[in-house]
């Protein structure tokens, strides 16, 4: 983990965002920018195909940890300093063992997560696009994962980020934010970001 520290406080937090296969350049800065909202810099690299070797033909959906797993050496993840933690971004919709779909997956030996903005999108359940909507899916997921990586669990406030998402619509009854207990759980980690 890369990190600043000042008396036992983490000031500023480095992050890696690698687009998977095409992602809109407007969900890339917005990203970029909510998490620098949080003390977290940011650096967007290019993107890079997805994994075919992830693909589950019967299922039409990537395998999460397959993903992960063939993309987290990459030069273009680990670019020059192992030590920075990796945001993938994927429009591909994507599974992981014993789940039909996942939002996202984090994965600390690997120093790296992956969202999947496939299902946060409002047209996925024969909606009508809402740029707003899909926006604040993806902030929320995108932290939620983010959590992870800083060692919380899911959380039993549902309005907490780090709440747990079976659906899309739980992820829309949740806030962007931190709760005071994980919060404090990352206070007593020595993790003060937002």
């Amino acid at each position: 983990m890369r990190f600043l520290i000042f008396e036992n406080i983490i000031l500023i937090m480095f992050l890696r965002v690698v687009p998977v296969g095409e992602i809109y350049e407007g969900i890339l800065n917005l990203v970029k920018d909510e998490l620098e909202n949080l003390n977290i810099k940011c650096r967007i690299m290019p993107k890079i195909p997805i994994p075919k070797e992830a693909y589950n033909q019967w299922r039409k959906q990537y395998n999460a940890e397959v993903v992960m797993n063939m993309l987290s050496n990459v030069s273009e993840v680990k670019f020059i300093d192992k030590s920075i933690p990796t945001l993938l971004l994927t429009d591909f919709d994507l599974y992981y063992s014993g789940l039909n779909f996942i939002f996202g997956l984090e994965d600390p030996t690997k120093s790296c997560a992956i969202v999947s903005l496939a299902r946060l999108k409002p047209e996925f359940y024969d909606e009508r696009p809402a740029r707003g909507l899909l926006e604040e899916r993806i902030v929320k997921e995108v932290i939620h994962e983010l959590g992870h990586y800083l060692g919380l669990d899911h959380c039993s406030n549902s309005k907490c980020v780090m709440s747990f998402s079976p659906s899309v619509f739980d992820v829309d009854k949740k806030q962007k934010e931190f709760c005071e207990n994980c919060k404090l759980i990352m206070i007593t980690k020595g993790i003060n970001i937002g």
